[in-house]
């Protein structure tokens, strides 16, 4: 063959490569959807792995905020817990002192534009499938991950040491009710903490979202399932759940305290010895009665 056949005949060869290429690339790029669907299962394992300690502790402490707003007199459902939740992002609650999220001095305070974010939103993802439901179901992760762990698991030791400091208080209960200054502050302070009742926003919401989609695109699993990633190994994420691993241990040991306390088996006086002899409530509101019979509880 001669040299300029064989040129020729390289250059047609060249030219069908190019050719298959171009007709073909869509469906190579639509098969890759094996790979994406892998990427994605491991995302979901990572996801419910690593966030697993701080999920423990949403959970137990989102159980006591409901017993504590039901003990109140004010409404449990979760439209009050998640105002409970706004005021913490805040930095209005009566605890708000005690976190670093909430200094000023440290460049940071409140965050007026977080909301509540259950932990199924992380680790009860769809199964793989391409009618859309996976990348819907990423974009609920949102980029303030890495702050919503930080500032929720300050506020989560704050509540456990709370909580630990009125199970030890217990051992030795008071004999007398409290005065109306001690009921009057606990008042305050509950309603500070957000248990109070609150209106729907959900006709806000519902029209906000509405507005949204008329400018927004859904991104592709793909570009997702990496930002998620990433998120997971920030810095910032990693130290905060770094705390958390160790905060899930005072968690444990305080639930299983409370339990005990609650089968009357925590405390020497509630298993042996003389029985003590309490006042009896001379009357009063219902916030009146709640206060002395945790009082006398303790």
């Amino acid at each position: 063959m001669k040299t300029r056949d064989k040129l020729i005949f390289v250059g047609l060869i060249l030219l069908l490569i190019l050719i298959h290429r171009y007709l073909f690339q869509g469906t190579i790029g639509n098969e890759g959807f094996f790979d994406e669907s892998s990427d994605y299962t491991a995302l979901k394992q990572r996801l419910i792995t690593e966030l697993g300690p701080y999920c423990k502790i949403a959970i137990f402490v989102r159980e006591q905020l409901k017993t504590m707003t039901s003990l109140t007199g004010a409404a449990s459902d979760d439209a009050t817990l998640n105002k409970t939740y706004k005021s913490i992002y805040s930095c209005l609650d009566s605890l708000a002192i005690s976190r670093r999220s909430c200094s000023l001095a440290l460049g940071k305070g409140p965050n007026l534009s977080m909301t509540y974010v259950p932990c199924d939103t992380y680790t009860k993802l769809p199964e793989w499938s391409e009618d859309g439901s996976v990348p819907l179901a990423l974009m609920k992760i949102t980029n303030d991950l890495p702050e919503r762990i930080i500032r929720e698991g300050e506020w989560f030791a704050s509540i456990i040491n709370k909580l630990q400091s009125s199970l030890a208080a217990g051992e030795n209960p008071p004999l007398t009710p409290p005065s109306k200054q001690e009921i009057d502050k606990i008042v305050e302070e509950s309603k500070k903490d957000g248990f109070t009742g609150t209106c729907s926003v959900e006709a806000a919401k519902a029209r906000k979202a509405m507005k949204d989609a008329e400018s927004c695109s859904i991104p592709d699993t793909s570009s997702e399932i990496a930002r998620i990633n990433a998120l997971l190994d920030s810095d910032q994420l990693k130290q905060a759940m770094g705390e958390m691993n160790g905060l899930l241990a005072s968690m444990l040991k305080l639930q299983s305290d409370l339990e005990k306390a609650k089968n009357g088996t925590l405390y020497s006086w509630q298993q042996d010895g003389p029985a003590k002899s309490f006042p009896e409530f001379k009357g009063g509101d219902r916030t009146q009665s709640l206060v002395f019979s945790l009082q006398q509880n303790r």
